[in-house]
């Protein structure tokens, strides 16, 4: 039988050692990473075809239901402003928002038609009016949601004209017209 010296034992045993460990990583299947679900596209629950500054003192707004439900009311919350970029306060409360309501019902998918309101602002250099989200009422349950534009599709320029109103530079205002 033949002897090892202490320094080839060792090495024979770190050989054997170092055998064992890759055949065991070998023969292990690597966990499948998790990948992070994308985040669901949400659906706007309106589409804004049009909104407009009338005059000195109107506000224009077509929109489309995009919700599944029958809509009873929409309160647009919204911002006017001059064509230098002034806040223009309400006519009626005084205050710098002003709700504009209209009444339904609305099936879903249906268009509005074009909603004017008459004197709500009153400036002889309004410029344009920001909509800064809605309150939705519905018709089934009466439930009332609120939303921001990011919930808005926003079409036929509206969201350039919602963009650039109160800037101070209404030169995108006046393109989209």
């Amino acid at each position: 039988m033949t002897r090892f010296s202490p320094r080839q034992s060792i090495r024979l045993g770190s050989l054997a050692l170092a055998a064992a460990l890759l055949s065991a990583c070998a023969q292990k299947k690597p966990e499948p990473v998790a990948q992070p679900k994308p985040a669901p596209v949400l659906k706007p629950v309106l589409m804004i075809s049009d909104h407009r500054a009338g005059g000195s003192s109107d506000a224009h707004i077509s929109f489309i239901n995009g919700t599944n439900k029958t809509l009873q009311y929409v309160m647009f919350k919204t911002t006017a402003f001059t064509h230098n970029g002034q806040r223009v306060n309400s006519k009626k409360s005084g205050r710098p928002d002003t709700w504009l309501r209209v009444a339904g019902p609305f099936a879903p998918g249906e268009h509005s038609g074009e909603k004017v309101w008459k004197q709500v602002w009153q400036n002889r250099d309004l410029g344009c009016f920001r909509i800064e989200g809605a309150e939705l009422i519905f018709a089934e349950d009466q439930s009332v949601e609120y939303h921001t534009t990011d919930r808005f599709a926003l079409l036929n320029g509206s969201e350039l004209r919602n963009r650039s109103c109160g800037n101070g530079n209404l030169t995108a205002e006046r393109m989209v017209r």
